[in-house]
């Protein structure tokens, strides 16, 4: 199995290495940048082969090693060896910003993905012996069936919060333009088909891994990152005859269609895990010999009061950035006051709220400190995108401003929220391990999140920071 593995990730690294170098060309140039990509996938087969067990784990874990070797490539042992040093500075990252997506969605997809595929291939090929195949688990509901049908629901949904922050009449002229229509209403139609598509694309790739809705939210937002790559940046300019510039100064120009597809993406993975666990209450769980004998009822209670405390902790430790910056009387504009003293308590009723729904929906994917830690911080990038670029603006009855300016400008607030889920996190699992000694991830919820944590998180942290002028 490992000679396998070492096999793919080598063929995965070429294929991988051929894609991202005719997206951006190669810092060391073809001769080098070849040989580069195979041993760069081998040693991916090597660490992670193992971990690759569907297409969307094996996606997720390839877009993470991507932005690691851009980290490690680019910026730091290319220029080391060619005598430049370390290009760890603003303008030297900018000027390799196309360089971080061709390592995302070239290099790094693809190499996932054909991992994946590959894996599965090379076992049929090989003489070597075979190890014995596992039970395969029944499908709910079968593949296909779910990607029409609960992939179109989500995505329907999610093309719809896609436009809360999006500028509707400007942006569907520009998407009727992809088929050569200038009639918002053609542009309306176009964009809800193709948040239809892409939904579908989640389900048929997502569908083994999102074993609980609070993970799925967080699939679904790194699924939505691919596609701001490869929409807004790439197919968008192709259909409309225009050049495709992976520049920074693009980026700026799209960044608020980046919040926009981390929001869809996270309406797409919530709704199918939903639709799925309302299948498990009608046809499994109601079944008395698949029971527990805890009621779902006990759990979602206890969930929600372990998610409290775990809010009241994030809160604290969101209220030092707060007073840092001097948040406290805008949080009190909520409530029509400017007392900080107002503000802290609007901030803590926040908090517990947002930690009961954490509570409700992580609590059995909260397997470990790590994990634990790992989704309360992705939870709290995506308050972050929900809580103070989308709702505290419109809750003020100012117009919800997804733009890089809004990003920058409340980027203090991002530290807030990651300190926030790091706390939350950390105090749920532990409540949660008290409760349950033997709780455990499920098999299918194990593919690939760390990668989907680190990629998701350090994509939404360093994108500002990147882009700001």
């Amino acid at each position: 199995m490992t000679r396998n593995r070492l096999l793919a990730g080598a063929i995965a690294g070429v294929l991988g290495g051929c894609v991202s170098g005719l997206l951006a060309a190669p810092a060391t140039g073809w001769p080098v940048h070849l040989p580069m990509s195979g041993v760069l996938g081998l040693l991916f087969g090597l660490g992670f082969g193992a971990r690759v067990r569907t297409a969307g784990s094996g996606l997720m874990w390839g877009q993470a090693y991507g932005i690691l070797w851009w980290l490690l490539g680019p910026l730091t042992l290319v220029p080391l060896v060619d005598g430049r040093g370390l290009q760890w500075t603003v303008p030297a990252i900018q000027s390799s910003f196309p360089h971080l997506l061709a390592h995302m969605v070239g290099f790094g997809a693809v190499l996932g993905l054909a991992m994946y595929g590959l894996g599965r291939l090379l076992p049929f090929i090989s003489d070597a012996a075979k190890s014995p195949a596992e039970p395969s688990v029944p499908e709910l509901v079968p593949p296909l069936v779910q990607a029409l049908v609960v992939g179109g629901v989500g995505g329907l949904l999610g093309a719809w919060v896609f436009l809360w922050g999006i500028e509707t009449a400007g942006f569907f002229s520009v998407v009727a333009g992809m088929v050569g229509m200038g009639s918002p209403a053609a542009g309306g139609l176009l964009h809800y088909l193709i948040g239809l598509v892409i939904a579908m694309t989640f389900a048929l790739l997502f569908h083994r891994d999102v074993g609980g809705t609070g993970s799925a939210l967080i699939w679904g937002m790194g699924y939505g990152v691919l596609w701001w790559i490869l929409g807004p940046l790439t197919l968008l300019p192709l259909f409309t005859d225009s050049p495709v510039h992976w520049t920074v100064e693009a980026a700026r120009a799209s960044f608020s269609s980046l919040v926009a597809h981390l929001l869809y993406g996270a309406v797409v993975g919530l709704v199918y895990a939903l639709v799925n666990r309302l299948w498990m209450i009608l046809f499994v769980d109601s079944d008395p010999l698949s029971r527990t004998r805890e009621g779902a009822g006990t759990r979602s209670v206890r969930g929600v009061l372990i998610g409290q405390a775990g809010g009241i902790l994030g809160g604290i430790l969101f209220t030092f950035v707060m007073y840092g910056v001097g948040a406290l009387p805008s949080v009190a504009s909520l409530v029509g006051s400017r007392s900080p003293l107002v503000g802290v308590l609007v901030h803590f009723a926040i908090s517990i709220l947002i930690g009961s729904s954490f509570g409700l929906l992580f609590q059995r994917q909260a397997y470990s400190p790590g994990a634990g830690m790992g989704w309360g911080v992705s939870y709290g990038v995506l308050w972050w995108l929900l809580g103070a670029l989308t709702l505290f603006p419109a809750l003020l009855r100012h117009p919800v401003d997804w733009s890089l300016a809004a990003a920058s400008a409340s980027y203090a607030s991002l530290i807030g929220h990651l300190f926030y889920g790091v706390g939350l996190g950390l105090l749920l699992q532990h409540l949660v391990s008290r409760y349950d000694s033997a709780r455990q991830p499920r098999q299918h919820d194990t593919g690939s999140p760390e990668a989907l944590w680190a990629g998701t998180v350090l994509v939404v942290v360093i994108l500002p920071l990147v882009l700001a002028g």
